[in-house]
């Protein structure tokens, strides 16, 4: 073809080209209408985007528009030397290099003249005078084309506004890649990851593609932060992260939470989940250290399938956080699946008669939250949770359970309470012979504190041993004293007699009055989490913190704080004179059997972190300061 005839009316398509880089957002969509403008100026069949990498050592084929999308479509994605092709060339000389007779040049690819390729034209993509890739334009017919040089400009000028599209995509992505990188272990961050988790959600309501999540966390460097210091860690945390890298797919995208959490995001169906997973675990299995000074880092993995599991970021995160909860609680270096193991029932689907089946079958059981002191950091009690262990394995937690028999008519909240006060007690007593002196907290509605049997029971109990007493503490709501005040207050002296403490629990959200504070015998005020979620930050809140803390204290009451999640609340707590704190930040809930272990791990912590009575404050691990949601502590 001869485009020697070509002049003013190439103009337009030059322009289209112009405009279309002002007006278009989307980078791809702009090629395309430049790369079809160079088409129809030189009368070529295709024209490829040949982009240089970060290192400039390689080329590789970006994108490519044109009729034989069949021939060199197949080319995209392939890297070759930078040294090499006529883009080597173009690349060392800065020119345009148009090459009629393709398969006869020296610097011919054999696999471009194996696809048909019969001449060639390449034009240098240059950005403040450098080289960044080429704009290659093909052609695959026997007649070799003629290119006037007025042609050759217009393409040259559109090759300068790709090359100014180019140029501004790399610096956006490069600006995402600063925002959405954790700058330790060069994963994404928490930002970076969360958006990739949307956009596979956005895929799979529109395309059906089913994921994975890998909530992972990583077992051992808390201890190897204690004992080897945290410039140690912090390595082994970039190891972490480069395995599990090396161990994931290009197409799955890894991030970090925050301190030792990690997500992968993959795109898998059943038997992918199962063959990542073992990758993963395998990859975490890190020793170091030499001689006796040595340590070892695993993995506890959470699975969730979306859509199996879940369709919305909030359920997926927290079912597959909860399933790497019961991995690390068994020992870590484990893997579980979340539909397997932990599920939460909707409230609605839990009635009285569920409970009472469950109480008779013994299904109920009981988990604990560690209380600490914040003057010394360490373990005042725990507080007894109600949880339901369904044959199935799925786990119910309190608040369900709780809305049920509050709902109910009857005895059963009656017959809850007792079984929750003597089981709790029988730990107690448990815990007493292995030397482990902890207070017990024990949660009582307002129907059974103030029902006329629950002073004898409360007594019955407290006669098995005469140390049970002075460590059981007895929480109930504002509601339970404003029902009947005087009531209240001689079954509180009654529980005094009998050594028992009684708390006030989730202060702040009833109508109690300082009138009542000062006529009623209690012990302790728990602070309701709605007041601590919002520190440090929230003035207000710690204003009407600094006030209950003032209060209780001229009545000679303790306060703790519930539902810290964060080693700033857990400051700010300590510094707004609270006695005592609660939540996440400390631990979660755990089962019966996981508590010696985390006693042993807390007692060592504590041996190693606090000096004259002053808290050190990193020996509280930050807990989920990542994720998206609140966590339910009962």
């Amino acid at each position: 073809m001869n485009n020697n005839s070509l002049g003013l009316s190439a103009v337009p398509s030059l322009l289209a080209a112009m405009d279309a880089l002002t007006l278009e957002p989307d980078f791809s969509t702009f090629f395309r209408k430049a790369a079809m403008s160079v088409q129809s100026i030189l009368g070529a069949d295709g024209t490829a985007l040949i982009m240089l990498d970060d290192t400039g050592q390689h080329f590789e084929y970006r994108l490519f528009e044109g009729s034989r999308q069949h021939l060199l479509g197949a080319f995209r994605g392939m890297r070759f030397a930078s040294t090499q092709g006529i883009a080597g060339r173009t690349l060392r000389t800065k020119n345009s290099i148009f090459v009629s007779d393709y398969p006869a040049d020296p610097d011919a690819m054999p696999s471009l003249i194996s696809a048909g390729l019969k001449a060639n034209l390449v034009i240098p993509l240059i950005a403040f005078d450098q080289v960044i890739g080429v704009l290659a334009s093909s052609w695959f017919n026997d007649n070799q084309p003629q290119i006037s040089p007025n042609a050759l400009n217009l393409a040259e000028r559109i090759a300068s506004q790709i090359a100014v599209a180019c140029h501004r995509e790399q610096l956006e992505h490069r600006l995402r890649s600063l925002v959405d990188t954790d700058p330790l272990t060069q994963a994404l961050n928490r930002h970076g990851v969360i958006s990739r988790l949307d956009a596979r959600l956005q895929r799979l309501r529109e395309h059906h593609c089913s994921f994975a999540l890998f909530f992972i966390d990583i077992d051992g460097l808390k201890t190897a932060n204690d004992n080897w210091g945290h410039e140690v860690g912090d390595c082994l945390l970039r190891d972490a992260a480069n395995r599990l890298n090396d161990a994931k797919r290009k197409s799955d995208d890894l991030g970090r939470l925050g301190g030792d959490e990690f997500l992968v995001i993959a795109e898998c169906d059943e038997a992918g989940v199962e063959v990542l997973a073992k990758r993963f675990q395998q990859a975490l299995r890190i020793h170091f250290g030499t001689g006796r000074k040595c340590g070892r880092l695993s993995g506890s993995i959470g699975v969730v399938l979306a859509p199996a599991d879940g369709t919305d970021q909030i359920s997926l995160l927290r079912k597959a956080d909860a399933a790497m909860y019961r991995a690390k609680l068994d020992g870590g270096d484990r893997v579980y699946r979340a539909s397997a193991l932990v599920d939460v029932e909707p409230e609605k689907s839990i009635s009285s008669v569920d409970i009472d089946g469950a109480l008779d079958r013994n299904e109920l059981c009981l988990w604990y939250q560690p209380i600490i002191n914040l003057s010394n950091a360490t373990v005042e009690g725990f507080e007894a949770l109600l949880r339901w262990q369904k044959p199935s394995a799925k786990v119910i937690t309190a608040t369900p359970i709780v809305n049920a028999i509050e709902s109910a008519r009857g005895d059963i909240d009656y017959r809850v309470g007792n079984w929750v006060l003597n089981n709790a007690v029988a730990q107690i007593l448990e815990w007493q012979r292995q030397g482990v002196t902890a207070s017990m907290h024990i949660n009582i509605s307002a129907r059974h504190f103030l029902h006329p049997s629950f002073l004898a029971e409360l007594q019955s109990v407290c006669e098995l041993s005469t140390d049970i007493g002075k460590s059981l503490l007895i929480e109930i709501t504002e509601t339970a004293m404003l029902e009947d005040l005087e009531r209240a207050r001689r079954i509180m002296l009654r529980c005094h007699d009998m050594g028992v403490r009684v708390a006030i629990d989730d202060f702040g959200t009833g109508y109690a009055s300082l009138t009542y504070l000062k006529r009623l015998p209690l012990d302790v005020i728990k602070i309701d989490r709605s007041f601590v979620a919002d520190l440090p930050h929230n003035k207000v809140d710690r204003d009407i913190i600094k006030g209950i803390v003032s209060i209780a204290h001229a009545l000679g009451l303790q306060v703790v704080a519930e539902g810290a999640e964060l080693c700033e609340q857990v400051q700010a707590l300590h510094e707004l004179g609270c006695d005592q704190v609660q939540g996440y930040v400390v631990h979660r809930p755990m089962p019966v059997s996981a508590v010696p272990a985390w006693l042993t791990d807390q007692q060592r912590d504590v041996a190693g972190g606090v000096k004259n009575g002053a808290v050190i404050y990193s020996a509280f691990p930050v807990a989920h300061e990542s994720i998206p949601y609140r966590f339910e502590s009962c």
